[in-house]
Formats: structure tokens, C-alpha cells, sequence
């Protein structure tokens, strides 16, 4: 029987004033295996910018985003849930998160919205199960 997570994504902008290792760590520390690139892109003033990219899939992803709610819900308490749902849309999940705090080891929604993680699910159905019964 598959998973109801079919994917889980995040895509992190790293500018020439940070670095680009300490996120990587984080990204490997936090969300364990999976696939990770990095791109460079020219900023609006000709700066660079690295995009890191997290990609995890099937088991891996639903383990993964298990246990991404569950530190979000220890962090943030029972706010959660509610913007949680507002981010659904369709079969995905979008998640921001701070930077800051992400690369200090901290989850916590908002903040510079410079970590984007998204957990794309089988149907809406499949998200909408999988958030409930994560919430509880």
C-alpha cells in the first residue's frame, strides 16, 4: 500500500553574504536522505545567489514531512494546523518558513519566507487525511 506523501521539496536562496554549507548541513541534519543541487542564479544587482534545492520522494518524503509537522506543531503549538490548511492547494502543500531560524536547527512559519518546502501529496483527499491526522 503507498504512502499518502509523494514528494517533499525545499528550495532554499542563499545570497553572497551567507553560506551556502551551513544550509546545506541543516537540510541534511533536518530532512536526512535525499537529493540535493545547487544552482547559481544572478540577483537584481548582478550578485550571486545559490538555490539549494531538497528533493526526497515516496517513503523517505512521508517520514520526512511526519516528522517537519510534528516540529512545527511542537514549535508553533495549535496555530499550526490553520495556516497549515490555507497553504493547501490541490494536491500541495507550500510551507515558508524563517531562514534564520532554519539554519540555527529552529522551524518556524514565516518569518523572511526564504525556505520554501513543499510536500505534494497523491490527491487532495491523501492531504487532507495525512494533515488531519498529523494535527492530532
Amino acid at each position: 500500500m503507498r504512502g499518502k506523501v509523494r514528494k517533499l521539496t525545499v528550495n532554499i536562496n542563499v545570497h553572497a553574504t551567507e553560506r551556502d554549507g551551513a544550509f546545506e548541513k541543516m537540510l541534511k541534519e533536518r530532512f536526512g536522505n535525499g537529493e540535493i543541487k545547487v544552482e547559481s542564479l544572478e540577483g537584481h544587482y548582478g550578485d550571486e545567489i545559490k538555490r539549494i534545492t531538497f528533493i526526497s520522494d515516496k517513503i523517505v518524503a512521508e517520514e520526512t514531512a511526519k516528522k517537519l509537522l510534528h516540529d512545527l506543531k511542537a514549535f508553533e503549538s495549535g496555530y499550526v494546523l490553520n495556516e497549515i490548511l490555507k497553504g493547501v492547494d490541490r494536491n500541495s502543500l507550500y510551507i515558508r518558513l524563517d531562514k534564520q531560524k532554519f539554519v540555527q536547527g529552529n522551524l518556524e512559519l514565516d518569518g523572511d519566507k526564504e525556505v520554501k518546502v513543499i510536500i505534494n501529496f497523491y490527491s487532495e483527499k491523501d492531504a487532507k487525511e495525512f494533515l488531519t491526522k498529523q494535527s492530532s
